[in-house]
């Protein structure tokens, strides 16, 4: 990873942006689990030798104050200091068992003067965080780490369509970036070789992409391999000039509390 980040900074990139579980991959033995938050300094490190901000994917962690595992990301800046921790909500079922879910949708104010917010993964199938943090709180850039595989579909996606996950995370992905006005960066894991859903489970399925309003995805990995993407992007004036043709932040201060019942027939 940090051969990323050293390549990311000779291009003078700002913030670069790693996969869920790019760390320590998927954790079983609780033995393994950080207590002490040793991935996050040894990265807080790295971003201030390289002057970047990191947010470097999630570690599976174990809460020594309750005992708890998590499924955490940070969003580290170019001094060192974390701005966000964030610890995953939606958790994927496979994880119920073992992880305790968060409660919070933090956010936090870049250097570059816009707000910015983490989910994980499964997070982004859900509204929720997206609306608390760029309508609730002002975020104009979200960042997902993920580790999503073509297998996520299970037996009844992948006999309709082998690839329905990748239909999944590109729609999701615009539509997001769309409805709540903000600039979205999905990022990834992959592979070390091409791989397809017939080559068996838990084959990431890579398709990094960033989507903005207007545009859609302007930048993605339309592949399964280990790759990086560099855009310039200028997400403070994108969401604004977003907000200024939908109005969707304006609608949403002004709705009053409403709720909306829906009574079914039996």
């Amino acid at each position: 990873m940090e051969d990323y980040i050293s390549k990311a900074a000779r291009q003078n990139v700002d913030l670069i942006v790693f996969p869920e579980c790019a760390v320590q991959g998927i954790v079983i033995d609780k033995s393994l689990l950080d207590n002490k938050k040793e991935y996050r300094d040894h990265f807080a490190q790295l971003a201030k030798r390289y002057q970047v901000d990191i947010v470097p994917g999630s570690f599976a962690e174990l809460d020594p104050t309750d005992g708890n595992r998590y499924n955490v990301s940070y969003y580290i800046d170019k001094d060192g200091q974390v701005l966000i921790e964030y610890r995953k909500v939606h958790l994927w079922h496979p994880e119920k068992p073992s992880t305790t879910a968060g409660q919070e949708f933090p956010t936090a104010m870049t250097r570059f003067g816009f707000k910015v917010g983490l989910l994980l993964c499964w997070d982004i199938a859900f509204h929720d965080g997206f609306a608390n943090m760029a309508l609730d709180q002002g975020a104009q850039l979200i960042l997902a780490p993920a580790y999503w595989s073509y297998e996520d579909a299970g037996e009844e996606g992948l006999k309709r369509d082998r690839m329905c996950e990748v239909t999944f995370v590109n729609g999701v992905s615009t539509c997001r970036a769309f409805e709540f006005e903000i600039c979205f960066v999905f990022a990834n894991g992959a592979n070390d070789v091409v791989m397809s859903p017939e080559d068996g489970p838990d084959k990431l399925m890579g398709r990094t992409q960033i989507s903005t309003p207007f545009l859609g995805t302007i930048q993605r990995c339309d592949h399964d391999v280990e790759d990086m993407l560099v855009t310039d992007l200028d997400v403070a004036e994108t969401s604004d000039a977003s907000e200024k043709s939908y109005q969707i932040r304006k609608a949403w201060a002004a709705r009053n509390g409403y709720n909306l019942f829906i009574h079914f027939d039996r």
